[in-house]
This record gives structure tokens, C-alpha cells and sequence, in this order.
């Protein structure tokens, strides 16, 4: 890729309206430009280089576990016209079948009936590619209304395209999104205090609770009413969850069977029977109402609960004595409550998704016919699972922030080849052949073959942040540079195998 003839918007200001620190360093780069009016990502040249070598690298890898490319035109029936023509035995499964557009790859496979999934493998191709190339990623499971997903993310900053709100542990390092799946908990074991009923005037918050009873936020249980609807029905659900955490719609919502969940409200729970919002607690409700406990709360004893009296609360409420429902994933963490890893103080962050997997298929309805003979010849039905991989996400997450060279292996050019105008003609000549022959050699090569002063085109050559960069002085030697620093002087026979060591598959 010659310099001269490519489009490269090199520009040492960020663009307007953009405070993605990752699609800054692109436009920076010359690699991508931002469209306001339609929230968009314009992709230049040396951008989709980058997306195309990433897409290229991870095909390689996935193909190599099995994947087969195929080309379904990109609907919302992936790649199951493909399956449901080509499956008919057994032998041909597990089947995972790859379909690459411009910024995604899309992973569909089909396993016997009752096998585990086949996704972990492809999961784990893409977690060593990644971080083999420098990339920080947290691996967690993530609820949905219907079931669950494996997410791969890295972190980012909250206004970074495509942000979620997370949870993250300073002290061991645990990060995964407010929707993440927890894992139970076991209380201790105390022995069990009588049920008794204190006045708390005003306490319709943990916080007020907590002060007037002088009890830690995880000693109370919170009581949290919802409308839910499913099928056309209406009723309303209690959701008990300790209070230091916060009840999370979603989880709620799969522990309903999908209903759709909003916060009720006082018609809701007048017509459910409960008046008096701030106070309500699980003892005594009444039956109209669905409760269902976090599992957060099972086996808790003495616990702080609303005593469904104004002004009102009981004091040592026990699981299992004095209330008991239902119990589900329900809860999200809050700031500051404990790591599920290690227990220290969890606080607010942000990640951007680069990768899920999950279970089933939203469009196996429209596919009746998808099915296989087993060795029985019986008709069997296929495990269905899929994943997809934004490859638009790792190139802002692997852009990093400020002027900092592109990591090795995720950047639109392994390196920059620059002949030095002191060399005059004999370097520019040099840096030409040094440029094609690492070309030749599957390097992704950048040459600035433009008649400007040095100084202009290696303060270019910084925002362009290639991993490496081959200054070619004259006919006879060259300088590497990478990692913040001069790797050598060597004359030009001795550039490729100076680099080869820093070569990634």
C-alpha cells in the first residue's frame, strides 16, 4: 500500500462530535471519518485493511476448528438455508457454518440432539487471537428473557459507541455487565431471632432504613413490585432482593418465562391489594401477588423486610420461618457491593461487546424441514446454537486512546517502510524493493513514498501509528523501530529477519 495513491485523512485533531477514544485514533490515522447525521462509521482505506485482516485472521482460525465459509446474502435466517439443504445424517454433524459480511462474522453450528453446544471451541480462538495481539477481555454469562448468552467483552469509557454499564473489581479484576448471571451464595448460619415489628417513620429508602436501624444495607431485603404481562395476562410480581443490590428487569423477566416487566405502579398494587408503598415486605402478601426471591436472599436469617404497615418494618425475618417463594437470578450488582470473585467493593464501568454466543435461534420457526437421520434412521432435530463476532468493536477497542501506536497484529499495517530524504533517490529506491519483498513475505506494509520533508511525514507517520516502522537511511542500511524505541540499525538484508521474531499469525 503506497502512501501516494491512498486515501489517508491524516489529521492531528479529533474529529467533531465524536467522543469514542478508539474511532478518534482511526480518524486521527486517516483510517475511518465519522458521519454525524446518521451515526455512522465511514470506513477509508487503511480502515478497511484493518477490518479485513481481522476478518481474515479470525476466519483462518475458525475455519481451521472446523467452520465452514458460506454465503447466505446476510438475512435473518443466517445460515440456516445453507443447513436445512445440506443436513441429512448424523455423520455430518457437529456442522458450524461461517458467514463473514464487512464488520461481523456471524458463527451458526449444529450439533446431535442432547450434545453440548460446539461454540466454547470458537470462543476460545477468538479469546487467544485477541489476546495474543494485547487485548483485555472479560468472558461472563449475560441473562436474556429467554434463556442466556456467553459475552465477550473489552472495557471502554461510558461514551464510547456501543457502552454498557458494568460492574468491575479493582482488586482481582472481575468485570461483566449489569445483566451478568450470579452465582449462588451461601448465608452463614445464626441462629434465628424472633419476628418483631419496629417503627421506622420515613424509612422508605435502604439508605434511611440502614441509618435508623444501624444495620448494613446487606442485612435488609428490599421487597420491589412489578406489572407483568405474558400471553395477555396481567398480574403483579414481588421481587425480594438483598439491599445492597438491585433487582435487574431482564433476569426478572426470564424467571417469569419472558414477560414483559415494568415498575408498578400505585394502581398496580391497589388493585394487588398493597397500599403502602416504602413498608411493603413477603409476609402477608396477598395471593394475587407472584413472588419470586434473588438468590441473594435464600436461606437468609434476622433479615431487615417491610412489614406491610406505614411506617413500619420487622426485625429478624428468616427464610424458610416467616416467608418463602420462588427462587431465581434476579438481582444485579450495585456499586460498592461485594466482588462475586473476591469479595472487595465492585464499582460502575463500561464495556463494549466484541463477541456472544448463545443457545437456539431466533428464525428455526421459519425452518420447519431442519432436521437429520440418526443411525437409526430416526429423525432427529439438531442442537442449534450461534454466535457473532463485531469485528467494528475490536477495531475501536484495540485502537486505544491518545497518539499510541496500534497494538501488533490489530492495525491496518504491520509497519510503515520511510525513505529519509537524505538518502535521496538510492533510499527511495531501497525502500520500494525492502517494501514489496516483505509484501511478498505476508507482511502488511505501508510506504510513504511521498516527496516531503522528514519532518512532516514522520510527525504523519506517529499519528498513522503503525507497530513498526523501517526508516530506510539510504541504499545500504535501514533503522527498526517499535515498542517506544530503535530495535537496531541493519543493513537492509538483515531488516526481515530482524522483524520476523515480531511476526503474529
Amino acid at each position: 500500500m503506497k502512501r501516494s495513491t491512498t486515501l489517508m485523512p491524516v489529521s492531528k485533531n479529533p474529529p467533531a462530535k465524536v467522543r469514542d477514544k478508539g474511532l478518534i485514533r482511526l480518524a486521527k490515522a486517516g483510517a475511518a471519518a465519522y458521519d454525524a447525521s446518521r451515526d455512522r462509521i465511514l470506513w477509508l482505506p487503511l480502515g478497511k485493511a484493518m477490518l479485513e485482516r481481522l476478518g481474515s485472521g479470525l476466519s483462518s482460525r475458525f475455519q481451521s476448528a472446523g467452520a465452514q465459509p458460506v454465503d447466505c446474502g446476510q438475512g435473518e435466517g443466517g445460515t440456516l438455508p445453507v443447513a436445512v439443504r445440506v443436513l441429512k445424517t448424523v455423520d455430518q454433524l457437529p456442522l458450524a457454518l461461517m458467514e463473514k459480511s464487512g464488520d461481523s462474522i456471524l458463527l451458526e453450528g449444529f450439533d446431535p440432539e442432547g450434545s453440548l453446544p460446539g461454540w466454547p471451541v470458537y470462543a476460545e480462538r477468538l479469546l487467544s487471537f485477541l489476546q495474543e495481539r494485547g487485548m483485555e477481555l472479560s468472558v461472563f454469562q449475560e441473562a436474556l428473557p429467554f434463556g442466556e448468552r456467553t459475552v465477550i467483552a473489552c472495557g471502554c469509557d461510558g461514551d464510547a459507541r456501543g457502552a454498557r454499564e458494568s460492574r468491575t473489581c479493582p482488586a482481582c479484576g472481575w468485570t461483566a455487565s449489569v445483566d451478568t448471571l450470579l452465582p449462588p451464595e451461601t448465608p452463614p448460619d445464626e441462629e434465628e431471632r424472633p419476628l418483631e415489628a419496629v417503627l421506622t417513620p420515613g424509612a422508605t429508602t435502604i439508605a434511611e432504613l440502614c441509618r435508623q436501624l444501624g444495620c448494613p444495607p446487606g442485612r435488609t431485603i428490599k421487597t420491589m413490585f412489578y406489572a407483568a404481562e405474558k400471553e395477555g395476562r396481567t398480574f403483579v410480581a414481588a421481587a425480594l432482593v438483598r439491599g445492597d443490590r438491585a433487582v435487574n428487569v431482564t433476569k426478572l423477566s426470564r424467571a417469569l418465562d419472558g414477560a414483559v416487566v415494568r415498575r408498578a405502579e400505585s394502581v398496580d398494587l391497589k388493585q394487588a391489594g398493597c397500599d403502602v408503598a416504602g413498608f411493603l415486605g413477603p409476609v402477608g402478601l396477598p395471593g394475587t401477588v407472584q413472588v419470586i426471591a434473588d438468590l441473594s436472599v435464600a436461606g437468609t436469617k434476622n433479615r431487615v423486610i417491610g412489614a406491610n404497615r406505614p411506617e413500619t418494618h420487622f426485625t429478624g425475618a428468616c427464610w424458610g420461618r416467616d416467608y418463602e417463594a420462588p427462587v431465581a437470578d434476579i438481582s444485579g450488582l450495585e456499586p460498592q457491593a461485594p466482588c462475586p470473585a473476591c469479595g472487595k467493593p465492585v464499582e460502575k464501568g463500561w464495556v463494549r461487546v466484541v463477541a456472544e454466543f448463545a443457545k437456539g435461534h431466533p428464525a428455526l420457526p421459519a425452518f420447519p424441514s431442519l432436521g437429520y437421520l440418526d443411525e437409526n434412521r430416526k429423525r432427529k432435530l439438531p442442537e442449534v446454537w450461534r454466535g457473532r463476532i463485531q469485528l467494528e468493536a475490536i477495531a475501536l477497542g484495540a485502537a486505544g486512546d491518545g497518539d499510541r501506536p496500534f497494538r501488533r497484529g490489530l492495525s491496518p499495517a504491520d509497519l510503515l517502510v520511510l525513505p529519509l530524504e537524505t538518502g535521496g533517490t538510492e533510499a527511495a529506491k531501497a525502500a520500494e524493493s525492502l517494501a514489496e519483498k516483505l509484501e511478498r513475505n505476508g507482511w502488511a506494509v505501508l510506504l510513504d513514498d511521498r516527496v516531503l520533508p522528514d519532518g512532516v511525514r514522520l510527525a504523519e507517520a506517529a499519528l498513522v501509528g503503525t507497530p513498526l516502522q523501517v526508516l530506510v537511511a539510504d541504499g545500504q542500511e535501514a533503522e527498526v523501530i517499535g515498542g517506544g524505541g530503535s530495535l537496531g540499525r541493519v543493513p537492509l538484508e538483515g531488516v526481515e529477519p530482524l522483524l520476523e521474531p515480531l511476526r503474529l499469525d
